[in-house]
């Protein structure tokens, strides 16, 4: 019995000289793909593929208007499919700032009076300017391939409405939408049902919580 207590000890004493070599796990290490901004948002994206727009990700509507007084207000039609977006940035550039969405109200109101709070939430651009890597027509298979997304929705049939032939999928913690729709000579769109994305299909990057954030501020003077 004393030879089985005295072996137990000494397993046990081999344990803990193991343990006390072995380097402990921390909580707060840092990857070097971790891709914070400079304003505290992290958006997943490694940085060698980040377009250098993302740096404006989380700054206020007052600071991008001092960084850049040659934009402007836009209301952007192309970024989702049932709602207008309220933006910030140049008329013809390659992409504008998306701050917060609907379908009416007074959107430069909101704009105006809460510049200071709201926050740029993403862009609406197009699919080879947020992946530049693209071809110039690609299947979804080869698309998805590319960007590394396993899992999307295609909106299809009467019960998606205006969402129809849109791509909805999550990337690097935000939201994607993509149109997939063949514009129409009177503006509109038709849906293919082809299952490809052109490199010049309007597309939306947003992160969710600051939208929420930006759509209660907005809300509450749009409609006041």
């Amino acid at each position: 019995m004393k030879r089985n207590a005295a072996i137990a000890i000494m397993f046990l004493l081999i344990l803990f000289a193991f343990s006390a070599c072995t380097p402990a796990a921390t909580g707060d290490q840092t990857s070097e793909d971790s891709n914070i901004t400079e304003n505290g948002v992290s958006t997943g994206i490694p940085d060698d593929s980040k377009p250098a727009f993302f740096n404006d990700m989380g700054k206020t509507l007052g600071e991008l208007k001092n960084e850049h007084p040659e934009g402007e207000f836009i209301v952007s039609l192309d970024g989702f499919p049932d709602s207008a977006a309220a933006c910030f940035g140049e008329p013809e550039a390659e992409y504008v700032s998306y701050f917060f969405g609907g379908q009416d109200g007074d959107f430069e109101k909101a704009m105006n009076e809460c510049g200071d709070q709201l926050k740029c939430a993403g862009f609406i651009t197009t699919a080879n300017v947020l992946f530049p890597d693209m071809e110039e027509d690609m299947s979804f298979e080869d698309f998805f391939s590319l960007i590394g997304v396993e899992e999307y929705e295609y909106l299809l049939g009467e019960d998606v409405k205006t969402a129809e032939g849109w791509l909805r999928f999550l990337y690097s913690g935000m939201e994607v939408m993509v149109n997939t729709n063949e514009t129409t000579a009177g503006g509109g769109w038709n849906v293919t049902g082809t299952q490809r994305v052109k490199n010049n299909a309007p597309v939306s990057i947003a992160d969710p919580e600051i939208v929420h954030t930006n759509q209660d501020l907005a809300d509450a003077v749009m409609f006041d």
